[in-house]
């Protein structure tokens, strides 16, 4: 089923997109904060939606504001940091029943908007900071997920790489920032970082649902702007520069299996094309790297593809023995040089582009899904829906696949291995 999508400027840097899907049973709206990435904010950042998430002015304690959103049937309300390209993406969603499934005609979706924007705008504070005790779970929070992702070896595996990857580019920084800088944090200063951003971070809202809801959209309207902007203008991510030569690195940690991760960069522009030339090469059951290097030759535990667009960036990710990752590295460049050589099946092209088909058709089964497309088309030159890019894709041809694959240059290889084996 196709769907309603508008796009409307409400301020220099805001702007509020609708997505209409009448099958949906759900309301969902998001907001993104979009700033610099930097290695002096990041974690000052980061912490400010999970904050901002989980009480307000009106609703000043963790408990009362459960309560409120227990009573909307379970609404649920929750932010977190991400990063996209070169730009640190702070995000806070909300999500509850479509009004004709409440009682009596309660109002939920406004009840929720204005809780929302309640957050955003007019927080629970003890006077020019964030209220210290909410404030010290955050920062725990915080300070835990770091640590989880040092303890999850492959997502540190993969921070690590980006490191080596796109040194001395924004990209290289993690959206959580560094347990150093996240311990200096304090109330007043994550409140000032606060201030700054709602004055000059580029906003995003989206909200999609079933039906329009006019009086969401005046809500959070009103409540932007009464904000007194600052804004220079969007940021923009740049394609990460090949290396001279490639950069090799293997470190010592504590891990079982070794990680490995090998970047490639290209500048190439023809984004289906890519993606098609991925799902043969690496990002399917189905692909070469699974089959040849998993299955028929075991040099790794797990092995795929994926595309970092906004940067120009490909990986392969894999999980290995040590001993192997000479054999792996090679027989990942042996399956690339097949791709780039057309060495690859009609069956092999033709079933790839189904599975990426089947996941692009369902997209617009779920609110969440359809904000992340749109949202990532907010920074192509042209919005094209799920339909739309299918389209493109089932006129890829052989060649352009081939072309994809020759643009990709070996960039990075990281190895994280156990400290026996350095």
């Amino acid at each position: 089923m196709s769907i309603n999508y508008s796009r409307d400027k409400i301020a220099d840097g805001i702007h509020y997109t609708t997505i209409i899907n009448k099958r949906l049973k759900t309301n969902y709206f998001i907001v993104h904060l979009i700033t610099e990435l930097s290695e002096k904010t990041a974690s000052l950042n980061a912490i400010i939606p999970s904050v901002l998430s989980a009480t307000n002015a009106k609703l000043p304690t963790i408990t009362k504001f459960s309560k409120k959103l227990s009573s909307m049937y379970g609404a649920s309300l929750r932010g977190y940091a991400a990063k996209v390209g070169d730009d640190q993406n702070l995000v806070i969603s909300a999500a509850c029943i479509n009004n004709r499934y409440s009682f009596d005609g309660e109002k939920i979706t406004e009840e929720l908007v204005q809780t929302l924007a309640d957050c955003i705008t007019d927080p629970h504070l003890e006077g020019e900071a964030f209220f210290e005790s909410d404030f010290a779970l955050k920062k725990q929070e915080l300070l835990d997920d770091i640590d989880a992702d040092i303890n999850s070896k492959r997502s540190y595996a993969f921070k690590r790489a980006n490191l080596n990857i796109f040194k001395g580019e924004p990209a290289a920084i993690s959206a959580k920032g560094d347990k150093e800088q996240a311990e200096k944090i304090t109330a007043a200063s994550a409140y000032k970082q606060y201030k700054k951003l709602l004055e000059t971070a580029r906003i995003e809202i989206f909200f999609v649902g079933a039906e329009e809801c006019g009086e969401c959209k005046k809500i959070l309207s009103d409540a932007l702007l009464k904000i007194d902007r600052n804004y220079k203008g969007d940021s923009s991510s740049q394609l990460s520069s090949l290396k001279s030569e490639v950069c090799r690195v293997t470190e010592p940690h504590d891990v079982a299996q070794s990680k490995m991760f090998m970047a490639f960069k290209t500048g190439f522009e023809d984004y289906p094309a890519m993606r098609l030339m991925l799902a043969v090469y690496g990002a399917t059951p189905i692909s070469k790297l699974f089959m040849n290097v998993r299955e028929k030759m075991s040099l790794c535990y797990y092995c795929t593809s994926m595309y970092n667009d906004r940067k120009g960036v490909v990986y392969v990710d894999c999980g290995i023995e040590h001993a192997n990752a000479q054999k792996a590295e090679a027989e990942i460049l042996n399956q690339l040089d097949a791709m780039q050589k057309s060495d690859f099946t009609e069956d092999e092209l033709e079933n790839a582009r189904k599975a990426i088909v089947n996941v692009w058709k369902g997209i617009n089964d779920k609110a969440q899904s359809i904000s992340e497309w749109y949202f990532n088309q907010t920074y192509n030159k042209e919005c094209c829906s799920p339909e739309e890019m299918i389209e493109k894709l089932m006129k890829v041809t052989r060649e352009d696949v081939v072309a994809a694959a020759n643009s990709l240059k070996l960039d990075t290889v990281y190895v994280l291995t156990g400290k026996e084996a350095v």
